[in-house]
C-alpha cells in the first residue's frame, strides 16, 4: 500500500473505531444496569454476615476499592455500607444527595428510593447520616469489622465515639480477609464475566497478528487493541504493553512510542476489562512471521516451561508447584544457552526472569488472594480460581553489568558474580534484546484446568500461519 493510501487507511479505521466506541458505551451501560440488579451481591453479603455472626462490619467506597462493588455493585462514589447481622435492617447503604446539578453535568443520578431498589438495600441514607446512623446502631455491639487501612474512615467512626463519650468495641477485626477469601474462590457469573473478558482480548490479539507490519508504531498496536475492547462493550483493563525489539526486555514498559522494524520480536502484554473482570495475557510473536534461530532458541525455552507448568494445575496442587515447574525448566533453556552456569543456583536465572511466574485475576489484573506460606506448596489451587502462567526470559545487557542492583539481597559474594559473568559473556552478547513473555489465564476446574485463553496461537507454526492472513485493518 502506498504511504498517501496507508495513511488514509488508517484514517478511516480511527473513524470507524470511534463510531463503535459510541455504540459499545451505549451497550454496556445498559448491560451494566442488568448486572447490578442480580441477587449475587446478596447472596456474597449474607456470606459475609454468616461469618461475623455478631458485630457490625463498616465498608466505604473508595477510588481502587474493589470489595465494596464485591459487595454491592455500587459505583457510586463517596458511598458506604453498614452490615448488621442481628439487625431487622441489615444492609444500610449511604450514598450522596440526588442532585440536579450533578446530574447536567455528570449523568444520570439516582434518588434514595431508586439506589434501594436497584442494589436491594434495607435502607439508603445520604451520606451526611453516616455518624448517626452508625451510633444508633453501634449500641450494645462487642466487635467491630473494618479495614483501619483507610484512615479517612477511621477517623469518622473515632469521631462517632469521642462525641458519644462511648467506649470504642475492645474487638476490632479487619474484614478484608474474609472478603479476600470469597473473592479468590469465583462464582459462575464471575467466570463468565471473566471468560467474557478474555476471549475479547484473543480476538484483539488475534486480529494484530495479522495487521502488525513493519513500519508501524507501537501505540498503532495498542489502538488496535483497544479499539477492539471498546468495539465489544469492554474496557482497558490495565495499561497496554506493547514493547518491540529492545523494549520486549522491560517487564512494565508502556511509552509504546518506537517504531517496529522487521525481524522484531514484539511482546504484547495486554487485557480487557468486562464488567470490571480483567483478563491478562501475553503473547511473543516475529515481526514479518519468522522467528530468527536465537529468537527461535529462546522462545521454545519459554514456551515449553509455560506448558509444563500449566500441566501441573489442578485441585490440591499447591501453586508455588506452578512456578518451581516453570523455573526449573527457564534453568535447563539457561543453562543450555550458556545464559547460567548452574542450574541449582538460587539467583542464577533472577538475572533473566526476576518474576514469580503465577498470579491470580479478576476484578483486579492482579487479584486478591495470597499465595500461602513460604513452604514449597503455598496455596493449593480448588475449582473457581482463576489465574495467570507467564514465564519468560529477559536477556539484557545492561542487567548482567549490573548483577548487584539486579540481585540486591540476593547477590552472591563479588568473586562469584565475577565468575558468572566471565564465563556467560559470550551467551549475554549472542541473545542480548531478546524479551519473550507467554500468559495464559487457566481457570482451575474439578477436574484439572481450563486454559481461557487457547484461542490466541502460541505455537510457531500457528503463530506463521495466522500471521500470513490479511486483516480487514490494512485493506484499501
Amino acid at each position: 500500500m502506498m504511504n498517501r493510501e496507508r495513511i488514509l487507511g488508517r484514517c478511516l479505521i480511527g473513524l470507524s473505531a470511534f463510531l463503535f466506541i459510541s455504540v459499545a458505551f451505549i451497550g454496556a451501560f445498559s448491560s451494566d444496569e442488568i448486572k447490578v440488579k442480580s441477587p449475587v451481591y446478596a447472596q456474597r453479603r449474607t456470606k459475609l454476615m454468616d461469618k461475623m455472626q455478631e458485630g457490625i462490619a463498616i465498608f466505604k467506597n473508595t477510588a481502587r476499592d474493589k470489595d465494596f462493588y464485591y459487595l454491592t455493585g455500587c459505583e457510586e462514589q463517596d458511598a458506604a455500607f453498614l452490615l448488621v447481622p442481628d439487625a431487622q435492617e441489615k444492609f444500610i447503604l449511604f450514598i450522596r444527595p440526588y442532585s440536579a446539578v450533578r446530574e447536567i453535568w455528570s449523568g444520570k443520578q439516582f434518588t434514595l428510593e431508586e439506589t434501594k431498589s436497584i442494589y436491594g438495600a434495607d435502607k439508603v441514607y445520604p451520606m451526611d447520616q453516616f455518624e448517626r446512623i452508625l451510633f444508633e446502631n453501634l449500641r450494645g455491639k462487642s466487635k467491630i469489622y473494618y479495614s483501619l487501612n483507610d484512615e479517612e474512615l477511621n477517623q469518622r467512626i473515632l469521631s462517632v465515639f469521642k462525641r458519644s463519650g462511648r467506649n470504642f468495641p475492645g474487638n476490632i477485626v479487619n474484614p478484608l480477609s474474609y472478603v479476600h477469601e470469597m473473592r479468590l474462590i469465583k462464582g459462575p457469573e464471575e467466570i463468565s464475566l471473566l471468560r467474557k473478558a478474555v476471549d475479547i482480548t484473543c480476538d484483539a490479539l488475534n486480529e494484530v497478528y495479522k495487521a502488525v507490519q513493519p513500519g508501524m508504531f507501537e501505540y498503532e498496536i495498542q489502538a488496535i487493541i483497544e479499539y477492539f475492547y471498546r468495539k465489544n462493550g469492554a474496557t482497558v483493563g490495565f495499561s497496554s504493553i506493547v514493547g518491540s525489539g529492545p523494549n520486549a526486555t522491560m517487564l512494565h514498559y508502556n511509552k509504546n512510542d518506537r517504531q517496529i522494524r522487521e525481524g522484531d520480536l514484539l511482546l504484547m502484554d495486554v487485557g480487557a476489562a468486562y464488567a470490571k473482570y480483567t483478563a491478562d495475557i501475553t503473547r511473543t510473536i516475529p515481526v514479518g512471521g519468522t522467528f530468527s534461530q536465537r529468537q527461535k532458541e529462546v522462545y521454545e525455552i519459554v514456551l515449553d516451561a509455560q506448558k509444563q507448568a500449566i500441566s501441573v494445575a489442578k485441585p490440591g496442587v499447591g501453586i508455588h508447584k506452578i512456578n518451581q515447574k516453570g523455573v526449573e525448566v527457564i534453568n535447563e533453556g539457561l543453562f543450555r544457552l550458556g545464559l547460567i552456569t548452574d542450574k541449582k543456583s538460587d539467583w542464577q536465572h533472577r538475572v533473566s526472569l526476576m518474576y514469580y511466574i503465577s498470579h491470580w485475576i479478576g476484578l483486579a489484573v492482579h487479584d486478591v488472594g495470597g499465595r500461602g506460606p513460604d513452604d514449597g506448596v503455598g496455596r493449593k489451587l480448588e475449582p473457581g480460581m482463576v489465574l495467570t502462567v507467564e514465564p519468560g526470559i529477559y536477556i539484557r545487557r545492561e542487567s548482567f553489568d549490573n548483577l548487584e542492583e539486579m540481585l540486591g539481597r540476593n547477590a552472591p559474594e563479588k568473586n562469584e558474580l565475577e565468575d558468572f559473568l566471565e564465563a556467560v559473556n559470550p551467551a549475554v552478547e549472542k541473545y542480548a534484546g531478546i524479551g519473550i513473555r507467554i500468559e495464559d489465564d487457566i481457570l482451575i476446574t474439578k477436574s484439572g484446568h481450563e486454559i481461557l485463553s487457547k484461542s490466541v496461537p502460541k505455537e510457531i507454526d500457528e503463530i506463521r500461519k495466522l500471521m500470513k492472513k490479511d486483516s480487514y485493518l490494512n485493506k484499501k
